[in-house]
């Protein structure tokens, strides 16, 4: 039987952080995500802005039980696990990433407040109403229904839960040049579609969620890419590359037009918070 084109992308999304979990290691650390720059932070320690900046806005608590969605090497969920003493639940694609992220948690000793499993966020079959906070750090990005995602979301919260996403966006300008980069960006990442900011907070009210903080990044986020370009251009990033197959070429590729979408407004990078009643 033939495979849907979603499958065979999700698929495709499994067997890449599968493959290049510990490449993304090697570049971004454990937490595998963009870096909040405000001063001159290090990358780690911009990283851990980003999530200290989330977290906030959430008003995480120690009672609250978190639902990670793509929970990548366990970074996030092992720090507010740390931070907060909450309980958290990480979900990911990947077994490679599940079996990482565990360790990490058992290294930490937070093994007791916080779990990883395999699980395709295309589908949230979990029980109702069973999380306080709702975290989502670049992962939407690679769901292909996002209404139903978000509907799936506002479904799993206990009244008065939040939720806290952090997302690459499409920018708001109308200019065919944009629309090829960020589609040959969508490509090389495995991202079916990305939102604008407005079509992101229209789609969090149609599920049910309101009180929607959404801020514009951009302008913090962006030294990521200039530093990931910076260090795939060095010779030795080069000869690895070189040895490796085309699909991780292009994805590494895909770094300068990410930094330039950013630069040319043809992309954006939302931080975005939504409350459930």
């Amino acid at each position: 039987m033939n495979q849907s084109p979603q499958s065979c992308l999700t698929v495709d999304i499994r067997k890449h952080y599968d493959a290049l979990s510990g490449f993304y290691q090697l570049l971004w650390g454990p937490h595998i995500h963009h870096g909040y720059w405000e001063d001159d932070e290090s990358p780690a320690e911009a990283q851990v802005k980003l999530i200290e900046h989330l977290a906030a806005r959430l008003q995480i608590a120690r009672d609250h039980r978190v639902l990670d969605i793509g929970s990548g090497l366990g970074g996030s969920a092992c720090w507010l696990a740390k931070t907060f003493d909450c309980s958290v639940l990480g979900l990911t694609l990947s077994p490679v990433q599940v079996q990482a992220a565990r360790k990490r948690a058992a290294d930490e000793d937070v093994n007791d407040r916080v779990s990883f499993t395999e699980h395709d966020a295309n589908r949230l079959d979990l029980l109702p109403e069973t999380f306080d906070r709702i975290w989502i750090i670049e992962c939407s990005e690679h769901i292909h229904d996002k209404q139903t995602f978000f509907g799936d979301c506002a479904r799993l919260l206990r009244p008065g839960g939040r939720l806290g996403l952090c997302a690459w966006l499409r920018g708001d300008t109308e200019d065919p040049d944009h629309d090829g980069l960020v589609r040959e960006v969508c490509e090389a990442t495995l991202c079916p579609s990305l939102l604008t900011m407005d079509e992101q907070v229209a789609m969090l009210k149609r599920a049910g969620f309101d009180d929607i903080v959404a801020d514009n990044a951009t302008s913090n986020v962006l030294p990521t890419w200039e530093r990931c370009n910076r260090l795939v251009s060095s010779p030795l990033a080069q000869m690895f590359l070189h040895t490796k197959g085309r699909k991780l070429r292009r994805f590494v590729n895909s770094f300068k037009l990410i930094e330039k979408g950013y630069r040319e407004g043809a992309m954006a990078y939302g931080m975005i918070t939504a409350a459930i009643c």
